[in-house]
C-alpha cells in the first residue's frame, strides 16, 4: 500500500517539479515560467496547492468537457468525518468533482482510496502525494490481497475515527462498465473488519453514498469494447492502457453532470442488517440508485433496446451518430452496439430501486 502522508521535504520537491511541468504552464498561462516557480514554492500545505492548483484544473477541464455540472444534497456536506462510497463510472473524474465541490464550500478535501493503475504515470504518482491519495496495489496473491484490505481497513478507520477526516473509496474495484452500480459486498466487510464488531464498525465510520451522473459517460466506448473482448475469453491490458484510460476519462466531452450526495447511512439501517455485508451493499446500492440523475441518452438508449423508435430530434440524430461512430471504431458486430447501449440504459432498465421521478 502506498503511503498516504507527505512529508514537508517530499511536498518541497513536488512542487519544485510540478512547477515547470507543462500542464502547470498551461494552468497559469498568465504567469510567466519565473512567476509561477514562485507561486508553487509559496505553497505551503496541500490545502493551499489543492485550494489553487487543482481547482483551478478541474475548471479548466469542465470548461472544456461538461455544458454544466449540478450537486445536489448538499447538506450532508456538513464537514463531519465520514467515508464516501461512490459508484465509479471514472477513474479520476468522479472523486475530483467531490473534491471541487467540497473546495468550492470552504471544506476540507478527502483522502482517496486509488488502484495502482494511477501510478503508470510519473506525473500522477507526484499529484498522488500532494492529493492524500491512498494507492492500492491490484493483482497478487489471495493472501497477499487479503493482507492489502485489511491493511486499508487499519488505514480508513485511522483516518476517519481516530484522525477526523474524510475519505473516498469507490463502490467496486474497477469502473462499472454495464450501466449497473452495485457494491461489493467484500468492501463492506473490509470496511467493518476493524471495528469491534460489523455493525459498530460500519456505524462509526458514517458512511455517505454518492452518486455521479453524466449524460456522455467517460470512455464509455472503449469499455463496451473491453466487455465484448473479455466475452470472448482473457483479456489482457497493453502497456499504457490505463494510463489512456485516465486521459480520455479526464478529456472526453461529458455535457451534463450531476453529483448527489445522497442520505448517510443511520445507524438504526445499518442495525437492522445486523452488519451483513450484502445487506450493507444494497441499502448502499439504493441511496446511489435513487441519487442518480437520468439523461436523454440514457432514456434513448433504453427506447432503442426495447425496439422503440427515437423521436425525430438534433439529440436524436446526435445519439445515433455517436452510436454509429463507435461501432465503426470498434467493429465487434450487434454485440457491441447493445453493449455500449446497456450503459446508458441500465441506469433504467436495472436499476429497480431508482425512483422515476426526477428532480
Amino acid at each position: 500500500m502506498e503511503s498516504y502522508t507527505c512529508s514537508i521535504q517530499e511536498f518541497r520537491e513536488i512542487m519544485n517539479g510540478l512547477a515547470g511541468n507543462e500542464l502547470a504552464l498551461k494552468l497559469f498561462p498568465e504567469l510567466t515560467a519565473e512567476a509561477l516557480k514562485e507561486r508553487f514554492a509559496a505553497y505551503d500545505s496541500i490545502r493551499t496547492f489543492q485550494g489553487d492548483v487543482m481547482y483551478r484544473g478541474c475548471r479548466f477541464m469542465m470548461a472544456q468537457t461538461m455544458e454544466t455540472f449540478t450537486c445536489s444534497g448538499q447538506e450532508y456536506l456538513d464537514g463531519k468525518p465520514c467515508l464516501f462510497i461512490s459508484n465509479h463510472r471514472d477513474i479520476v473524474v468522479d472523486s475530483m468533482m467531490l473534491q471541487y465541490q467540497l473546495i468550492t464550500l470552504g471544506l476540507d478535501t478527502t483522502y482517496l482510496v486509488v488502484g495502482s493503475n494511477l501510478y503508470e504515470m510519473p506525473l500522477m504518482a507526484q499529484l498522488a502525494k500532494v492529493n492524500k491519495m491512498i494507492g492500492i496495489a491490484r493483482g497478487g496473491g489471495r493472501k497477499a490481497y487479503y493482507r492489502s484490505l485489511m491493511e486499508l481497513s487499519t488505514v480508513l478507520r485511522q483516518i476517519v475515527v481516530s484522525e477526523g477526516h474524510s475519505a473516498w473509496i469507490a463502490q467496486r474495484n474497477g469502473r462499472t462498465k454495464d450501466g449497473c452500480d452495485q457494491t461489493d459486498p467484500a468492501l463492506v466487510k473490509m470496511i467493518a473488519a476493524t471495528g469491534d464488531d460489523p455493525v459498530k464498525g460500519l456505524v462509526s465510520m458514517n458512511i455517505v453514498p454518492l452518486s455521479i451522473s453524466y449524460e456522455w459517460e467517460p470512455c464509455a466506448a472503449q469499455k463496451a469494447r473491453e466487455v465484448c473482448l473479455r466475452r470472448k475469453g482473457p483479456y489482457e491490458k497493453v502497456p499504457g492502457e490505463d494510463t489512456q484510460s485516465i486521459i480520455n476519462g479526464i478529456m472526453d466531452f461529458k455535457g451534463k453532470v450531476h453529483l448527489s450526495v445522497c442520505k448517510p447511512l443511520e445507524p438504526s439501517e445499518i442495525e437492522a442488517t445486523n452488519g451483513v455485508p450484502a445487506a450493507v451493499a444494497a441499502l448502499i446500492d439504493s441511496r446511489i440508485a435513487e441519487g442518480y440523475r437520468l439523461f436523454d441518452t440514457n432514456r434513448m438508449a433504453a427506447a432503442l433496446l426495447k425496439g422503440e423508435p427515437l423521436p425525430e430530434s438534433q439529440e436524436s440524430e446526435r445519439f445515433v451518430k455517436y452510436l454509429d461512430e463507435a461501432c465503426e471504431k470498434y467493429p465487434l458486430g450487434p454485440e457491441y452496439r447493445q453493449t455500449l447501449l446497456d450503459i446508458y440504459a441500465n441506469p433504467i432498465l436495472k436499476n429497480v430501486n431508482y425512483h422515476t421521478s426526477q428532480r
